[in-house]
């Protein structure tokens, strides 16, 4: 059965209306694109509308600071795909003229641009021949050929990537792409698949074997490692102390001041120390509570401590800063920092809405 015939009629009649699709362009495509790796429809709509918005063009995100693009990205997580968004802008600018580049051997070499991202951009935008596998097409290809191999493997995906590939057509490529990405996000669900509902149910070894609710199939997964820390929420009463993450999947955006939790010290001592560290004199120290927050590779459980200030070095630069409760959104603060900062505020750590920490 060749796909591409049900599978475009079928697209055709159901597309989502999103917004990268209503005005398609490759610089679009590939905002939306970086955006949406790990990271659902419903959440990315809202960061890409105000991003494109902010950066119209390949050449105004070029021209943009590292935290003026990661502010816009706070709460959307994995930063370093903000920075090598920015980054990728750079060398379009500096390499490429301003011109998203075509192919995907060209699109590998911008920052952050997986095989993945390279072969949606060069497909969905210039309609070349190129097949991009995601979780949702690892899904789709694994339950149409029955594939028992964990999806996690190199050798699985490189087999299901050569498998999609030979079913792109020569005609309408991107749309193909995305109609294989609409029916793993739509129809071939990780859970309760709607296989009566599928246009390729017909040619669907997995539903006929009726093993399509078990693929694909994964290795074991390791437990993630389980973190303790310590944060202190530093304040002058009007003012909270921040301080830059360097590295990691967090890199580049603010936090409350943070250190391992350990057994052989308490709380109160640990928060006392980045206290002091920064400069900071105080009258009390007060728990706040713990929040837990589960990471991709790991599971935080952070403990926090209103420090009350007495005095304070003055701050100001890449790497701490004091900064004013109404001005906690104009940063770009995770989500996990959102909590701990809403702890030391006194405030519900569940509220999404709070207009001090929303961007």
């Amino acid at each position: 059965m060749k796909l591409a015939g049900p599978l475009l009629g079928w697209y055709d009649g159901v597309a989502r209306d999103l917004p990268w699709r209503r005005h398609p362009s490759p610089y679009a495509t590939l905002v939306s694109e970086l955006m949406l790796q790990q990271t659902g429809v419903a959440t990315v709509e809202p960061y890409f509308l105000r991003f494109m918005a902010r950066f119209p063009t390949v050449t105004a995100l070029a021209a943009a600071s590292d935290e003026e693009v990661t502010t816009l990205w706070s709460g959307l997580g994995y930063y370093a795909r903000a920075r090598n968004l920015r980054r990728a802008a750079e060398v379009i600018v500096a390499e490429h003229g301003g011109r998203v580049p075509r192919t995907e051997t060209e699109l590998l070499g911008l920052p952050g641009v997986g095989p993945y991202t390279a072969a949606a951009v060069a497909a969905i935008a210039y309609g070349e021949r190129a097949f991009a596998l995601d979780g949702n097409g690892l899904r789709v290809l694994a339950r149409l050929f029955a594939e028992e191999g964990p999806i996690d493997r190199p050798a699985t995906r490189e087999r299901l990537h050569a498998r999609g590939l030979m079913e792109v057509p020569v005609e309408r490529p991107g749309d193909f792409n995305q109609a294989v990405m609409e029916l793993g996000a739509t129809i071939c669900r990780p859970r309760q698949p709607a296989c009566d509902d599928c246009p390729l149910a017909r040619g669907c070894r997995a539903r006929a074997l009726g093993t399509a609710g078990e693929l694909p199939r994964k290795s074991p997964k390791r437990a993630r490692p389980v973190v303790r820390v310590v944060c202190a929420f530093v304040t002058d009463g009007n003012r909270v102390l921040l301080t830059r993450r360097a590295k990691g999947l967090l890199g580049g955006t603010w936090a409350l001041p943070e250190a391992p939790a350990s057994d052989a010290t308490p709380g109160q001592a640990v928060a006392r120390e980045l206290a002091q560290r920064a400069g900071v004199g105080f009258r009390r120290v007060v728990p706040r509570g713990s929040v837990r927050h589960v990471f991709t590779h790991r599971d935080v459980t952070a403990e926090v401590f209103r420090v009350e200030a007495t005095t304070a070095a003055a701050l100001g630069g890449t790497a701490a800063r004091w900064i004013g409760f109404q001005d906690l959104g104009a940063l770009g603060i995770s989500t996990f920092a959102r909590k701990t900062v809403a702890l030391g505020l006194g405030e519900a750590v569940a509220k999404p809405d709070n207009p001090r920490l929303s961007p």
